[in-house]
């Protein structure tokens, strides 16, 4: 009897279950419907679908399809997928057992990974069309970021390391890939070269950044197309076209006295389209440069205090004596864009630009005290047990002058059928000088010397065509580069004044020339739509000529020189069209390449000393050369944009000094080395106004052979980071933009053998580690006010100098419509 009671209530409790689980599953229905791109219909794959309010979800299949179950309601659906707005639908009624059909059409929306590039190929092409590791910076990007120079623009760009010290810094530079140097690195304005001809740097305060619409980065071997310098990669800055009539204003204060002002008008007049634009920059200057003097034993004659025990970048002690004053920044630009449509399909652009800066320091002081608590700046200083040896002039560091002249002339023409015509010619000069105390100097003046480089001078141009074949396009063109480079030093009566020198002609010249002719080719071919192959070389000849060397009266002119190399390039890319439930595999790419630097006039004719030790150039160096591959994908994954490279390198004829007797060394190709790394990119919006995007880059460098310098063998490249870290969110919601980024990077060395372990003291590259932010506010439809700190938590390191800390910019721009 009880068996049968107890299987009546199982039966009850059965069907009670069934009958709810009945109900509960009428009362649910489905959404589905398709996710497509706006513009061109085609779907959207890995789009996420969400129900707002609940934990239901849903990702677009490969043909953009997706479908959700929903209890009865009504509801706010969401779908949002990288590189399109998010967009909602508010509303959507689901009724039990019914199907709700909602599609969505979304609009492209420019987020950090921009999807055209013409500095791969030299043509257009979308990122994830090319063979190679590609990034873009865009107007809005350095618009939410706090960049006053244009290397700033390039902080949290995936594997490119930013060496800058300081806001008055005259040597920072940009490298890519673990490449050491800034020679190995090509920059462009407009596809015209930057890289000066006496040592293949740049001024990088000189580029007009507020003139720029997009920063372009392509990564890898480029000498194929670029010919020289392109080791690393290729940095290009575009300049806006003006469309229509624009006026603002632009001004800002930031911390230690800077001021910034920009003022720019461009318009329309009939077929001729311009703009114009002016830039002032000043910095009153932080004490940057420290004096800093090793002790030796014995009895002084001044007993001294206010020195500061420290210790130099290899761990010995040593003593902060001082500083050499605030230093100051004063900069000028201003320049010109013009372009008209000579006929349909065609372009003709001429840009030029100007820039004059001054940078020294002012206000020297000691901090040593005498017993009456008198600065002390002379003589033999007693430290206890210790004594060091000064003068005034110890106090005093360099000041100088730098003028860039920029100018290009561009013509782009369509012929019908899909052929294209470019035709660039550009003149890129680069001088200036800098004057030194001497011994005997003091702050108000007296002897010292003058090092000027005039004229620095680079005369370029190119003739290229683009003819599209069946299914694939070639390209093909001619490169000449003219070179000519001086520079000379003077004996100064008075180091303050540029002009006082003691004799007419220099105590010291070097100067040659250089001339450079290239063939390239490339060939991009598309067998099928899933597949891309692209080859191609160049071949560049060039000769060294009309090099002498005047020292001290005795002029050595060196012969001739000529040689060429051939730089070939391949890569592949193929589509899958692969999806495994949230991830979509959307391409697969690999490329493989060889690149060169030659030697600079610098390297082939500067021969200089300092402390007694000669350092002798070589005229009969090769030039440095380079194998590289990659392989790498790009796919979404869980409704991010999610790219992955590894790369290697082999480097050889590298340039360092070899020791050829005590105090004397001279330049040779003797080194050899290896690069290998991994990319990490991902970029997501996480909601409708909360974007995020991380990038992580490890480079494993090493030195493998070297008989110039055995003790650099197994070691570290010269101010390359191993690892470096990058994330970045930004806020955008109604009037207000706001961006909060990190930026890691690992200690890197300035010495070939890595003896410069100490952190922490003047002279040495401490890991970086800060917190970048700043906010934008529209209050008006014509005023922009923003608010940009760096270094947020006030991180204290060195990169050679001592970093600045927590560091405020306000800004005001006035736009007139």
């Amino acid at each position: 009897m009880k068996r049968a009671k107890s299987a009546q209530r199982m039966i009850g409790v059965i069907a009670a279950v069934l009958v709810l689980g009945g109900i509960g599953w009428a009362e649910t229905g489905t959404i589905s419907g398709k996710v497509r791109d706006k513009d061109t219909g085609e779907p959207l794959p890995g789009a996420g679908v969400i129900v707002e309010g609940t934990k239901l979800r849903a990702i677009a299949d490969r043909e953009g399809r997706y479908s959700i179950d929903v209890p009865v309601g009504i509801y706010s659906v969401t779908v949002r997928i990288v590189g399109y707005a998010p967009l909602t639908q508010a509303g959507v009624e689901v009724k039990a057992g019914r199907k709700t059909t909602l599609d969505f059409e979304l609009s492209p929306r420019l987020i950090r990974l921009k999807e055209i590039v013409v500095t791969a190929t030299k043509l257009e092409e979308r990122v994830e069309d090319l063979p190679v590791s590609a990034s873009v910076v865009g107007e809005e990007d350095i618009r939410e970021m706090r960049a006053s120079f244009a290397d700033e623009a390039l902080k949290y760009v995936p594997a490119a390391y930013l060496k800058r010290g300081k806001f008055t810094a005259t040597t920072s530079n940009v490298t890519l890939r673990g490449f050491p140097g800034e020679q190995k690195t090509l920059v462009l304005l407009d596809g015209a070269p930057l890289n000066d001809a006496y040592g293949g740097s740049l001024e990088w305060s000189a580029v007009p950044l507020n003139m720029v619409q997009k920063v372009e980065v392509v990564k890898g071997p480029f000498s194929g197309l670029y010919g020289g310098y392109a080791m690393g990669g290729v940095i290009n800055f575009i300049t806006r076209t003006p469309e229509k009539r624009r006026a603002s204003v632009e001004t800002s204060y930031g911390s230690h006295n800077t001021f910034c002002q920009y003022i720019s008008y461009s318009d329309k007049v009939g077929n001729l389209r311009f703009a114009l634009y002016g830039t002032k920059k000043w910095r009153e200057g932080r004490r940057t440069a420290l004096i800093v003097k090793g002790a030796r034993k014995g009895q002084g004659e001044v007993k001294v205090t206010g020195y500061i025990e420290t210790k130099d970048k290899y761990g010995r002690p040593c003593y902060i004596i001082g500083d050499a004053g605030k230093n100051y920044w004063d900069q000028i630009q201003y320049g010109a864009k013009f372009s008209v449509s000579p006929s349909e399909g065609s372009e003709l652009s001429l840009l030029i630009s100007h820039s004059w800066r001054k940078y020294g320091y002012r206000g020297p002081r000691s901090y040593l005290r005498d017993e009456n608590g008198n600065p002390v700046m002379e003589g033999k200083v007693y430290l206890g047990g210790k004594y060091i040896s000064i003068k005034p002039y110890k106090f005093l560091k360099s000041w100088g002058v730098d003028i860039n002249n920029w100018c290009s002339l561009r013509y782009n023409a369509s012929l019908g059928e899909g052929a294209e015509f470019t035709g660039r010619l550009g003149i890129n000069e680069n001088r200036g000088w800098w004057a030194q105390a001497g011994s005997g100097a003091t702050e108000q003046g007296g002897p010292g010397k003058l090092d000027r480089t005039d004229p620095n001078r680079t005369v370029e141009g190119e003739l290229k065509l683009s003819v599209p074949l069946r299914k694939a396009t070639l390209t093909a063109g001619l490169n000449l580069r003219w070179d000519r480079a001086v520079s000379s030093r003077w004996e100064l009566l008075d180091w303050l004044d540029e002009g006082a020198r003691k004799t007419r002609d220099p105590i010291y010249r070097i100067g040659g020339r250089t001339q450079t002719a290239a063939l390239y080719a490339q060939v991009g071919f598309k067998p099928t739509e899933k597949l891309s192959l692209f080859a191609g070389g160049r071949l560049d000849w060039w000769r060294n000529y009309d090099a002498s060397l005047l020292d001290e009266g005795n002029l050595t002119r060196y012969p001739d020189r000529s040689t060429s190399h051939f730089s070939p390039k391949v890569g592949v890319v193929y589509k899958p069209g692969f999806v495994l439930g949230p991830w979509n595999l959307k391409g697969i790419r690999a490329s493989w390449g060889t690149a060169f630097r030659p030697p600079t006039v610098y390297e082939l004719y500067k021969t200089w000393s300092f402390w007694g030790r000669v350092y002798e150039a070589n005229p009969d160096l090769s030039p440095e050369t380079s194998t590289s591959w990659e392989v790498g994908s790009d796919q979404t994954l869980l409704g991010a944009k999610v790219s992955v490279t590894y790369y290697r390198s082999v480097l050889e004829n590298l340039i360092y000094y070899k020791l050829i007797a005590e105090k004397h060394k001279k330049r040779e190709n003797a080194g050899k080395g290896e690069i290998r790394g991994i990319e990490l990119e991902a970029t997501r919006s996480l909601t409708s106004w909360l974007d995020a995007s991380w990038n992580f880059t490890y480079q494993h460098t090493e030195i493998t052979e070297n008989p110039a310098d055995p003790a650099s063998v197994g070691k570290q490249f010269q101010l390359v980071p191993e690892r470096m870290h990058n994330l970045t969110l930004l806020f955008h919601r109604g009037n207000w933009r706001a961006s909060l980024a990190w930026h890691y990077v690992s200690k890197v060395y300035s010495t070939s053998d890595n003896s410069d372990t100490e952190q922490g003291v003047y002279g040495s590259y401490d890991p970086v580690d800060v917190l970048d932010a700043k906010i934008n506010y529209a209050l008006t439809e014509n005023l922009e006010l923003s608010l940009a700190v760096d270094n947020l938590l006030d991180r204290e390191y060195y990169q050679y100098y001592k970093a600045p800390g927590r560091s405020f910019f306000v800004q005001g721009e006035y736009r007139f419509r």
